[in-house]
Formats: C-alpha cells, structure tokens, sequence
C-alpha cells in the first residue's frame, strides 16, 4: 500500500486484509518480500499477487 508514512501505509493495510488473515499478514508480507519480491530480482513470474501489483518493471 503506498503511503508516505508508515502509519499510513499501515491504515491502508489494515483496511486491504481480511480480519481472519491479520494475525499472520505481517509474516506473509516479510516472506512474501524476501523471498519473490526482491528489490533486485523480483520473481513476478511467481508471485501470487501480481494481478494486484502497481510495479512498472514487473518481470512477468
């Protein structure tokens, strides 16, 4: 979520995630970052969420 504060950023979230997923989207989120999307090589071909992704340079 763009935001020009975290706590902006977090109110978005907040807003975007399902109640039932909010105890584990901060996990998901850290993992999700690490391991597909890399700031240097992101995997878009893999990502679950790229129909949902605002990134111009996307790979796939």
């Amino acid at each position: 979520a763009p935001g020009k504060t975290p706590e902006e950023v977090e109110q978005k979230l907040l807003k975007a995630v399902p109640d039932k997923y909010l105890r584990h989207a901060h996990h998901w989120l850290i993992l999700h970052g690490r391991y597909v999307c890399k700031a240097r090589n992101p995997d878009c071909a893999n990502c679950i969420v790229r129909d949902l992704c605002a990134f111009k340079g996307k790979t796939a």
